[in-house]
């Protein structure tokens, strides 16, 4: 089982102005032990090519496989639906162009107005038609369509009420929209810290069976006082030494991949903090493989 990590996280610094270039990242990456990484592009805005061109560059040159890569989502930008539908495709481009093993898709597009009914049977066909286009141009090439597991925001909404489509606790929606494609070539993306937000610690372990062999890639990060922290594991409640063998038992085969998003550490500690990273996805193994 390889490990992994979304290179984006190190983009930026604690520098104001200062980026890292994918080079410098994935330097940083392979220095640590990752030899695995996730890697996306800008597909919003004009030079996604260049991009993605960049990131396998440095990829063939620190030995790095890209295996799995993330779509735009629209669930906070609001974009027009023809824009949106432009940057899913995008991406689907790009993921083709780099080779990857995994597109992530958030399958939240339904998200009612105030006051309007929340209608599942509404929210399935919008979430289909809006990635079934990308998704289909994927499997043609041979890339898996991966949907994420994604919490209810209720900060947007009452508790009484619905934020999106794929948030339900029973993880029903999520499953109806992947067996909607009926194609092995798509299944989920298990975020835990997401999944944990969702449905509690109690049923967490639950749901992981019952979306069982669907799972085939993840997200790796922790958190607590329910918020999407995204923090390294075991510095949340997240129950890894139940989590890692339910995901095993559940006939997970693929990458355990971090998903650190929020923060940035300063220059002086990014290579022991990686390594510490690189160290803690391989007590999780340990966890999956007892």
């Amino acid at each position: 089982m390889e490990i992994s990590l979304n290179m984006a996280y190190l983009y930026h610094t604690r520098v104001p102005g200062r980026w890292r270039s994918s080079d410098e990242c994935m330097r940083l990456c392979r220095e640590a032990g990752f030899r695995v990484l996730d890697c996306s592009v800008d597909c919003w805005s004009d030079g996604w090519e260049r991009e993605a061109d960049a990131i396998m560059d440095s990829a063939a040159k620190y030995g790095i496989l890209v295996e799995q890569s993330h779509a735009p989502y629209n669930f906070y930008t609001n974009a027009p639906a023809e824009e949106f539908a432009k940057a899913l495709d995008r991406s689907a481009e790009a993921a083709i162009r780099m080779g990857v093993k995994y597109l992530v898709f958030h399958a939240d597009q339904y998200h009612p107005a105030e006051g309007e009914r929340f209608d599942p049977a509404v929210g399935l066909e919008t979430v289909y038609s809006a990635i079934a286009p990308a998704v289909e141009k994927l499997v043609a090439h041979g890339v898996k369509a991966a949907l994420e597991t994604i919490d209810e925001e209720h900060y947007r909404v009452p508790k009484d009420q619905r934020s999106h489509y794929c948030g339900d606790r029973d993880m029903e929606e999520l499953i109806a929209v992947i067996d909607k494609f009926n194609d092995p070539m798509v299944g989920c993306c298990w975020d835990f810290g997401h999944a944990r937000l969702q449905v509690g610690d109690d049923r967490h372990a639950d749901a992981i069976r019952k979306v069982g062999s669907r799972i085939i890639c993840t997200h790796i990060h922790d958190n607590y006082y329910g918020q999407d922290l995204h923090l390294p594991p075991f510095m949340g409640k997240i129950r890894w030494e139940e989590l890692m063998p339910a995901l095993r038992k559940a006939g997970y085969t693929g990458t355990l991949t971090f998903e650190m998003v929020y923060g940035s550490q300063p220059d002086e500690l990014m290579p022991a903090f990686l390594s510490q990273l690189y160290r803690t996805g391989e007590i999780l193994r340990d966890m999956f493989n007892k």
